[in-house]
């Protein structure tokens, strides 16, 4: 089923900061994950959260980049996009916890 991506004002300066190399990968594997694929189907790289979360219900892993996401129709509303250090997640270079 192909959807429409659509980046949050949040995503999006996220997205920004990142450099043009991992900026690449990222459009690279949202166009191929879920634009172009259904992004609801649970994959290696691509599956639900395993708890529950107020700011998005599935995440995709990019190298140690990670896209966390929600489906809203035939839409895919990316809202955080972020890089794993270890075993903590880092957005806006600081250590968040879904």
């Amino acid at each position: 089923m192909k959807r429409r991506v659509v980046l949050t004002l949040q995503a999006v300066r996220q997205f920004r900061r990142l450099a043009a190399r991992d900026q690449s990968l990222i459009r690279r594997a949202m166009t191929e994950q879920l634009e172009n694929d259904d992004a609801t189907t649970e994959t290696r790289n691509r599956f639900r959260l395993r708890r529950p979360s107020p700011f998005a219900e599935f995440e995709l892993r990019v190298e140690a980049l990670r896209v966390f996401y929600r489906i809203a129709g035939d839409e895919v509303q990316v809202v955080m996009i972020g890089r794993k250090r270890g075993n903590a997640l880092v957005v806006n270079g600081e250590r968040f916890i879904l």
